[in-house]
């Protein structure tokens, strides 16, 4: 009976180093996504260590992503494309990204942001 509990007790420990293996693997990453007014996509994928924004409407605005990373003290980094439609900036990789914000860069009135994104 000692031999039984020995077992079912070692199952339980291999599934729970399975379950925390799984969770910390960059498989298990959470992607963040922002946009706003079909103009502007705000992102940061997989192990989460770069920022990136793309313009996505031929208006003559530039685009901008406000993120934040670990470490960061929760000051914002702002990240600005002004390449045009079809452009993507991308930040430099560091700490893993929490937020992003997507945003539209307006001359003679407030920019328009979507919601901060966090995980």
């Amino acid at each position: 009976m000692a031999r039984s509990k020995m077992v079912t007790a070692g199952k339980v420990v291999a599934a729970l180093s399975v379950a925390a293996v799984a969770f910390s693997s960059p498989a298990a990453a959470l992607n963040l996504s922002s946009s706003k007014d079909d103009a502007v996509r705000a992102y940061s994928y997989g192990t989460n260590t770069r920022a990136a924004v793309d313009d996505t409407k031929q208006d003559g605005n530039s685009v901008y992503v406000r993120y934040s990373r670990n470490g960061s003290n929760g000051t914002p980094y702002t990240l600005h494309n002004k390449g045009g439609a079809g452009t993507t900036a991308t930040s430099g990789s560091g700490n893993k990204v929490w937020m992003v914000q997507a945003c539209i860069s307006l001359d003679w009135s407030p920019d328009r942001c979507d919601s901060e994104r966090t995980s």
